[in-house]
């Protein structure tokens, strides 16, 4: 006996929605039907792929790989019956897009809705290394993350490379001079990005090289909320080249020496050919954008 798709959905939808009750409501059938699914593709598996805890349920440990190559082959069915029902057209199908830097993407997100419009987009903002673990375990098929050097477990395409700025209130004395140098942080109190930051790591890492601990008396998780600290004069903030614009409440300069990341569009190499990840690879490669760099050419 076979593991079907029926019950490879079931368990998909049980472990996103975290209730018997919301994935038979998601999948249009019975809660009953979903556990006896769920039971029949655990003994098949001869593994607990759940831990129950009274009405709800969390994934037993070990169970993340598992559960990643069932997204992935249900994924790749999608693409299937999209190629037999109505062609190469991507006039339907659903993709799942996750971004730390809404303003580098922005550009590309609209003209992938424009050209693709009945394609259900559905989009997550977070920190750049919680994006590629949600895409390795693929609850995300694609993200526009931010790090150092492509990850050896994705396929990475380059969007661009930018530098790291600094930010802070309009007037702070250390940002008078055009440039801030990168030792010069080590006397400043810091409004950070959460360590799930790619523009965090980044930085630490920076700080570490030149023989200091940065002074972070503050972590955020949201773009609002940093430029929110750093007008109110709780300390200097970084941001990716494009993310924040001087104004009347802050100032904002390059570190010096020149820091830079690369921001990239990354998926599961397995999911590179997929329909709707494919098609956004290349209405990405196809934007102008104030940042260098291009994806490279399949």
């Amino acid at each position: 006996m076979s593991i079907t798709i029926a019950q490879m959905k079931a368990v998909e939808a049980l472990a996103r929605t975290g209730k018997f009750s919301l994935a038979a409501d998601e999948l249009g059938i019975t809660q009953p039907t979903i556990s006896s699914q769920v039971q029949a593709f655990e003994r098949l598996c001869s593994r607990r792929v759940f831990i129950r805890n009274g009405y709800t349920v969390q994934l037993a440990p070990g169970a993340d790989e598992l559960l990643a190559k069932i997204r992935i082959t249900l994924k790749c069915l999608a693409d299937v019956d999209e190629a037999i029902g109505v062609g190469a057209q991507l006039t339907m199908g659903s993709l799942s897009f996750g971004f730390s830097a809404h303003r580098l993407v922005m550009n590309s997100l609209t003209a992938f809705v424009q050209k693709y419009p009945n394609v259900r987009l559905k989009t997550h903002g977070g920190p750049s290394l919680k994006l590629m673990e949600d895409v390795l375990s693929g609850a995300l098929d694609i993200a526009a993350v931010s790090m150092e050097r492509p990850d050896s477990r994705l396929y990475c395409a380059e969007l661009s490379r930018s530098r790291v700025m600094i930010y802070g209130r309009k007037g702070h004395p250390a940002l008078q001079n055009g440039f801030l140098p990168t030792q010069a942080l080590a006397q400043e109190k810091l409004v950070l990005w959460n360590q799930s930051s790619g523009t965090r790591k980044l930085l630490d890492q920076a700080a570490e090289q030149q023989n200091f601990k940065l002074n972070c008396i503050l972590e955020v998780s949201t773009l609002d909320v940093a430029y929110a600290s750093a007008a109110a004069g709780i300390g200097l903030c970084c941001a990716i080249e494009g993310e924040v614009q001087a104004d009347e409440n802050i100032d904002v300069v390059p570190l010096e020496p020149k820091l830079e990341i690369g921001h990239y569009l990354v998926c599961l190499p397995e999911c590179r050919d997929h329909a709707a990840v494919n098609a956004f690879l290349e209405v990405a490669g196809c934007q102008e954008t104030s940042f260098t760099g291009a994806i490279p050419k399949a």
